[in-house]
């Protein structure tokens, strides 16, 4: 039976790849100074509305984004089945929003409306290219003949081997967006602190190491990737950037100097996602080593206190009632905070 396969504009897809591998997808809407727009665009040139936007970022702009709802879902949806086709439905983890939820409750009404016909949702526990590159290699699937149950469940084997990872420009996003608590900002801003971050087992975003300075961030991203990856020969690994082509194609580099991989794709990063990691933001995915490492949510806090009693640095005043909001919305999360992190706490309290 003939199926389709439909993802999010998260997954970073540009239409010449959509073309290709016979793939169809949803966008979110994302506003910019209160103007709508739609996240992906096929009429629309991806790095120059990349540019466009992020430097609107850089310059102040008010932006916001909205989860694709249920209704959405079904208005797509239908179509396809209508032509008598089943539907692979591959979102943004569920760890950063709530799409995919409400791709399910859509697929659980339309089959009832629709007997006979099926739609797998898949959680991709990931985002932009990460979940990209493995929505290229379900049409691959597809291709060779496997049915929808086949290749979904390919995906669900593969997804946790699918690296993510990451640095930012500005922690000022990651911070209004609850990814670092306004402690770690402040002390990370002070110090130059670049965080390395990845996506965890739990298709979260959480810190993993940090740099001191912009270039070792970067190279501290390209030897993960080469610690990490796995079969480099047969991978087309992908790299996505918030307006930072140059940085980017560094990271490239140093990959391509250690690894024989098959091929690097670079494009700019989804502007839906990209809201939320801000300019500047420069991002890796392959296949590796399961990424099963779930930092403890403050260790990025932890870390950059310890630089800065190395230092000598002055802690601001006021950050100890920053660290205590911090630790307070780690706990709301129902994240583990480890004891470091607490006797942190208490010596800058």
């Amino acid at each position: 039976m003939a199926y389709e396969i439909i993802t999010d504009s998260a997954s970073n897809l540009t239409k010449d790849l959509l073309d290709k591998y016979n793939l169809h997808m949803i966008s979110y809407h994302v506003t910019l100074n209160d103007e709508d727009y739609l996240c992906y665009d096929p009429d629309r040139d991806y790095a120059e509305a990349g540019k466009h936007f992020y430097d609107s970022m850089r310059e102040g702009a008010k932006v916001s984004t909205s989860l694709i709802n249920t209704a959405a879902c079904e208005d797509f949806f239908t179509p396809f089945l209508e032509e008598g086709k089943d539907i692979i439905f591959v979102g943004i983890s569920s760890g950063l929003s709530g799409t995919v939820q409400a791709a399910r409750i859509a697929a659980e009404d339309l089959m009832e409306e629709y007997p006979g016909r099926k739609i797998i949702v898949i959680d991709s526990m990931g985002a932009s290219l990460g979940e990209g590159l493995l929505v290229i290699g379900l049409s691959e699937r597809r291709a060779e003949g496997m049915t929808v149950d086949e290749a979904a469940a390919w995906y669900e084997e593969h997804k946790m081997s699918m690296n993510h990872i990451f640095t930012v420009d500005d922690l000022k996003y990651l911070k209004k967006g609850g990814r670092i608590s306004a402690a770690a900002a402040i002390v990370g801003s002070i110090l130059s602190i670049k965080p390395v971050l990845l996506a965890s087992d739990e298709g979260k975003i959480v810190s993993f190491c940090n740099a001191r300075g912009r270039k070792k961030a970067l190279k501290e991203i390209a030897e993960q990737t080469i610690k990490r990856i796995v079969d480099p020969e047969d991978q087309v690994i992908a790299i996505a950037h918030c307006d930072a082509p140059e940085d980017a194609e560094y990271v490239a580099s140093l990959v391509r100097e250690a690894c024989p991989v098959k091929d690097v794709i670079i494009r700019y990063y989804d502007i839906c996602t990209g809201t939320h990691v801000g300019p500047g933001t420069v991002a890796i995915f392959f296949m590796g080593q399961d990424r099963m490492l779930d930092p403890a949510s403050d260790a990025f806090l932890t870390q950059a206190i310890r630089s800065l009693k190395e230092t000598g640095s002055r802690i601001p005043a006021g950050i100890s009632a920053s660290v205590s909001a911090g630790v307070a919305q780690a706990k709301q999360l129902g994240e583990k905070l480890p004891t470091p992190g607490m006797k942190a706490k208490r010596t800058l309290s």
